[in-house]
């Protein structure tokens, strides 16, 4: 994930079940990963621009945080191994 360090991007966060924007912030000692949630009422095509007004104080990623794929990826893998069985 350390491609993702200056990036606005969308995570599948644990014990949540719709993916979240996140803009990565930086990456700490440890591995863990500090991220700035957009607050309410930003549009999404804004969130590129990085505004400070338009996130939250930073936060630390939960562990097990992962990039969204796509749903499209998603439907296709579930769709082929029910088919299999």
């Amino acid at each position: 994930m350390d491609n993702f360090v200056g990036k606005v991007d969308v995570f599948i966060l644990p014990n949540v079940k719709r993916p979240r924007y996140r803009w990565i912030v930086r990456k700490r000692e440890d591995g863990r990963y500090v991220a700035r949630v957009p607050n309410m009422g930003v549009l999404i095509r804004d969130l590129i621009l990085k505004r400070e007004r338009d996130y939250g104080k930073e936060t630390l990623l939960p562990r097990g945080s992962k990039p969204w794929m796509g749903a499209s990826n998603h439907r296709k893998t579930q769709k082929r191994t029910q088919k299999r069985h």
